[in-house]
């Protein structure tokens, strides 16, 4: 069997491999979506604040159903629910081509169109998170989550490059129908899952309210999780809309290039994060959690300044790297530790919190592309990087929990 010191081990469980593969599909297709969709809101508007608006409407079911999908990962068959969670993408995937192939689009279609992409999304994510857990034995979960978020970073890699010359080669509707074509084969994989080492379930005596509020209590009233969930909301709100809202603009307005400048932009934060994905392997292992996660949101934030600052596209490229790797590095390593602290019977629940990050970076793409219609795309990323920098160095300063934070620490209830 394998063993957790090969790098490597995760993917010596065959069930694993499939979640791996359905992960590979699914990030595919969310990346096609988030960069074509942002070129065709700007390419319709030349508006940041109606780019950023338009990607801001993720937020809403990701804040509001996030606690109801880890009820139901808690609750229910994971793989069929995963499975299903699908149908939603492919129909309105599919939906967005027609509207774009017949030149019907209209601006509130992509306001839906990303809300409903947000609900699809959201039961995706927490479904996915708790599947690792049951597909890997417990000393080898931490290896399958860091190989996630590279096959989460690879993609990053692949499917903006390629959006890019879609977009330029054959148009705009054909990435939105290859999304709705890989979310089939997201739900495919997912029924053809088993889960050898999930947690035998018991029924709840508990209300559907009580069970929504589990999680949520759990990260208010647990030190370690409150501190973990208050860290990861700064780079969410402050440092990676930066990647998701503003690349359009910069591609446009400061490079002056077209749709495979964009793709060159946002494929160089996804090389980054597939390098950042494999550090992970090694640093969600590292015992000071606390400094691990403020050296990289320090790191990513240095990186972005560097990225505004630049005065071609390629030297833009170099900083995106950078920032693409520290950002996957911070990712990987406070997911890992706020699912691994979590106590079994809360791991769904807390795993529905999760989504909570990507709706802090919805919210912040609004106020991100407001800023950058205000200031200027260079001048709101470096105000807002500067501003992560300092809150994050004040919470150091200032919490001897964070400073004392450890690997042992946080999984001292699982012994």
């Amino acid at each position: 069997m394998p063993t957790p010191s090969v790098p490597l081990a995760a993917l010596g469980f065959r069930d694993f491999r499939l979640l791996l593969i359905s992960t590979f599909c699914s990030t595919a297709g969310q990346w096609l979506q988030q960069a074509t969709l942002g070129w065709v809101v700007y390419d319709l508007t030349h508006s940041g604040a109606i780019l950023g608006a338009v990607l801001s409407m993720r937020a809403l079911p990701m804040l509001l159903l996030g606690p109801v999908a880890g009820v139901l990962a808690d609750r229910f068959d994971r793989r069929r629910a995963l499975a299903f969670s699908q149908l939603l993408m492919v129909v309105i995937s599919f939906a967005l081509a027609y509207l774009l192939a017949a030149q019907k689009l209209q601006v509130w279609h992509l306001f839906a169109f990303t809300l409903l992409a947000g609900v699809g999304m959201v039961f995706d994510r927490t479904l996915r998170n708790t599947l690792v857990f049951a597909t890997l034995p417990r000393d080898t979960v931490a290896n399958g989550v860091a190989l996630n978020s590279i096959a989460f970073s690879l993609m990053r890699t692949l499917g903006p490059a390629s959006a890019g010359f879609l977009i330029a080669w054959v148009g705009a509707a054909w990435n939105f129908t290859l999304q709705g074509i890989l979310a089939i084969g997201v739900g495919v994989f997912a029924l053809l899952l088993n889960t050898p080492f999930e947690s035998e379930r018991k029924s709840s005596p508990k209300s559907l309210g009580t069970d929504l509020m589990g999680g949520l209590h759990y990260a208010l009233s647990d030190p370690v999780a409150r501190l973990l969930m208050l860290v990861g909301m700064v780079p969410a709100l402050l440092l990676i809309p930066s990647f998701s809202a503003l690349m359009p603009v910069f591609a446009v307005k400061v490079f002056h290039t077209g749709p495979e400048g964009l793709g060159l932009l946002l494929s160089s934060v996804g090389i980054g994060g597939v390098l950042g994905g494999l550090a992970s392997v090694w640093t969600t292992r590292l015992e000071k959690v606390g400094l691990t996660l403020v050296i990289a949101v320090l790191v990513f934030a240095m990186a972005l300044i560097g990225f505004a600052l630049s005065s071609n596209i390629y030297m833009a490229t170099f900083f995106l790297v950078i920032a693409g790797a520290a950002e996957m590095i911070n990712m990987s390593s406070s997911h890992t530790a706020i699912q691994m602290s979590a106590p079994i019977e809360l791991r769904g629940r807390v795993a529905g919190l999760l989504p909570i990050f990507p709706a802090l970076m919805a919210l912040g793409a609004l106020s991100t592309g407001a800023c950058a219609d205000w200031l200027g795309p260079a001048s709101a990323v470096i105000g807002l990087s500067v501003s992560a920098a300092l809150i994050v160095i004040l919470a150091w300063l200032r919490s001897p929990q964070l400073r004392a934070l450890s690997l042992s620490q946080m999984t001292q209830t699982l012994k």
